[in-house]
């Protein structure tokens, strides 16, 4: 199997060792926890079929007051880290605040 075919999450085995699929380019060897890139030419023996298993716990609901909080917390860190480099400018900060107001009134929308 090739490992552009596996869904994240999915268990294989490449070159004698036990792999999970993390990415759409890289892997996690299930014992040292190192990432490897995976060739696309790899040829990989499939151990489960533990993607369902993935696929069906992300489909859990988020709480949205959580992902506001979280989302907050991330546009204060980008915005404190643009002021201390001194590359925010008002045009791009509007421009944030936009996308800012817009992403947060989609989401209370939804709560």
């Amino acid at each position: 199997m090739k490992f552009k075919l596996l869904s994240i999450g999915q268990k294989f085995k490449y070159q004698d060792e036990v792999y999970v699929k993390t990415s759409p380019i890289v892997a996690s060897n299930i014992e040292t926890g190192h990432n490897k890139m995976i060739p696309r030419y790899a040829v990989l023996t499939l151990l489960d079929n533990s993607s369902e298993n993935i696929q069906d716990s992300s489909k859990e609901a988020v709480i949205a007051e959580d992902v506001l909080k979280q989302f907050n917390l991330f546009y204060e860190k980008c915005i404190a880290t643009l002021e201390k480099n001194d590359v925010l400018i008002p045009i791009i900060k509007d421009e944030l605040d936009k996308a800012r107001d817009e992403f947060t009134q989609h989401l209370t929308q939804k709560i």
